[in-house]
């Protein structure tokens, strides 16, 4: 791990595992190893049964498999990496710039024991048999605070791909406070559906919950593990401004799934970034 002094309340790493090369990590990351790997630890919150008042209680669609073909599911796709030792999936996605990759920190960093993945391979339009492109990952930037302060309104991630997708659309984003009862698309591999090999998508309504600053929530979203990390896009299907982070559940029912608010933190983690590029 690289740790920039001047870069303050951000850490910019490089994920090297054991020194082996792209093609190396790519080797690795054979059929069956894909197939025994679990979901990243997503979040699970459990809730009394009545949660406080949201602001939007309206709940989001049912998943569906994303068309692969249509924006904004054309810049998402499967993540692969190790973390403690054992091997997760995840969700992420094409932002910004050609070889750049957004993802949840979680991702990235257990914020419990700091410990930083390795062998990290993205796959865009991952299908369970074949990928448009795969890439592996050089640089993760993300907040310091993620590890210190433990709060996922700090669970997200900047990731510098090893190549340029020959992607042309990757998403952008919005730091605009003012998304309470917009609609978003929620995407990403819930191993739920499919046994995660497809991208599934849930649509709701943006919404806040008292006493919890910093996030977003989207009410009854059934994108579950294995969704981690993949975007929140509004109806333009291409604006982020948020991406799967945790659930909350009460007994076995989903309440609502829960995302950073994409802000300040967010505007200068992705300034920061592009020093990395």
């Amino acid at each position: 791990m690289q740790e920039n002094p001047k870069a303050g309340r951000f850490m910019s790493m490089q994920p090297v595992s054991m020194n082996r090369s792209p093609h190396d990590i790519r080797q690795y990351w054979t059929p069956e190893r894909k197939k025994a790997a679990v979901p990243a630890p997503m979040g699970i919150v459990t809730a009394a049964p009545r949660m406080p008042e949201a602001a939007n209680e309206e709940p989001a669609t049912d998943p569906k498999q994303a068309d692969l073909a249509k924006m904004p599911f054309t810049a998402g796709g499967k993540l692969f990496f190790t973390m403690d030792n054992v091997d997760y999936v995840a969700s992420a996605n094409i932002f910004m710039h050609r070889n750049m990759l957004l993802t949840a920190a979680h991702c990235i960093q257990n914020n419990k024991t700091g410990n930083v993945g390795e062998n990290f391979v993205f796959e865009q339009c991952y299908t369970g048999e074949e990928s448009s492109e795969d890439f592996s990952i050089k640089t993760v930037a993300l907040k310091e605070n993620w590890y210190l302060v433990k709060d996922y309104k700090f669970d997200f991630a900047i990731a510098i791909l090893d190549k340029n997708s020959d992607f042309a659309e990757p998403l952008r984003y919005s730091v605009s406070p003012d998304m309470v009862g917009k609609t978003v698309v929620s995407m990403g591999y819930p191993v739920s559906y499919f046994d995660g090999d497809q991208m599934m998508f849930a649509k709701g309504p943006i919404s806040t919950r008292t006493g919890q600053e910093g996030h977003w929530i989207m009410m009854g979203s059934k994108m579950g593990p294995g969704s981690s990390g993949g975007a929140w896009v509004l109806e333009d299907g291409l604006t982020a401004v948020g991406l799967n982070a945790y659930i909350v559940k009460s007994g076995e029912e989903i309440m609502y799934s829960g995302s950073p608010q994409f802000n300040e933190d967010f505007e200068k983690l992705y300034q920061y970034a592009l020093t990395l590029m």
